[in-house]
């Protein structure tokens, strides 16, 4: 695995086309991002001869982005994340590069890497483009302008629709640089019972993609998307979404939504005034 930087912790690259026990110590939107072809590398951290963790990062000529740390919790509280951390900016050092990392904070995973960048000194920031946000859906049972948000009829459940039409959307969805999760609306990650889609002229003009999410048996709204000039139609989706997602699930669920420009942001905070910012990112100059 490479030269050993600890008495007992060694660090090296992982072969991405065959991680073989890191598999299992990599984040599922490294994979994602690994299957479309993105050029990551990965490092893998291993206590004797177990595999204890994992880093995933991006690097460009001024900036180094990490997309997931991870270490194994048999291995935790010896430094590991420290190790994987301090490779990380040794590598961002040499290209005279800068260090960032997003993620959200909801869970006792993600509390541990607020601990590990405060530690090392990774500054916290708030003028970010995207940001996430935590409701229950309570909260938008709630939402006094989702009761006044009309029903209209050229709105289409993704359950309601073939896999002809959506490939067909996600094409059109791609042609106007829409927002997509990933895996695009195909997704198998996505929820096609609440994820809904407005059609005019057998087009699609918008959409509300909302996946399933591991943590507490959530859901997350993974994409939004209004390609017409009349604002109510983002209205809509979310009315016709969430209107699902109440039958279907218990009030206390909680909903993951994701904002990647100030108009989404804006909408979001005026149909929910409860949400709760649990986006974090970080950065550092090495």
């Amino acid at each position: 695995m490479g030269k050993a930087i600890d008495p007992e912790f060694e660090v090296g690259y992982v072969d991405v086309s065959k991680p073989g026990a890191f598999r299992e110590l990599i984040s599922a939107e490294t994979e994602q991002r690994l299957r479309e072809g993105e050029k990551l590398s990965v490092i893998g951290l291993t206590y004797g001869k177990y595999a204890a963790g994992a880093a995933a990062f991006h690097m460009e000529e001024e900036h180094v982005e990490i997309i997931s740390l991870y270490v194994s919790p048999d291995f935790r509280r010896k430094g590991g994340g420290k190790i994987l951390l301090s490779v990380i900016e040794k590598i961002a050092e040499e290209l005279d590069s800068w260090v960032s990392v997003s993620f959200s904070a909801f869970d006792e995973e993600s509390r541990t890497l607020e601990a590990l960048f405060a530690a090392a000194d990774y500054e916290l920031r708030d003028d970010v483009d995207y940001r996430s946000y935590m409701v229950t859906l309570a909260d938008c049972e709630d939402s006094e302008a989702l009761k006044k948000a009309p029903r209209d009829n050229r709105l289409k459940y993704f359950s309601e629709l073939s896999e002809t039409k959506l490939k067909s959307y996600n094409k059109q969805a791609e042609a106007k640089l829409a927002p997509l999760p990933v895996g695009g609306l195909l997704s198998e990650a996505l929820d096609r019972e609440l994820s809904v889609a407005y059609e005019e002229n057998g087009r699609v003009k918008g959409f509300v993609a909302i996946e399933n999410m591991d943590y507490e048996n959530g859901i997350r709204l993974a994409a939004a998307f209004n390609g017409t000039d009349n604002p109510m139609v983002l209205m809509w989706l979310v009315k016709a979404a969430f209107s699902v997602a109440e039958k279907k699930y218990d009030e206390n669920t909680p909903l993951l939504i994701d904002v990647v420009d100030e108009t989404a942001d804006r909408f979001v905070r005026y149909v929910l005034p409860e949400v709760e910012v649990i986006s974090r990112t970080y950065d550092k100059l090495v």
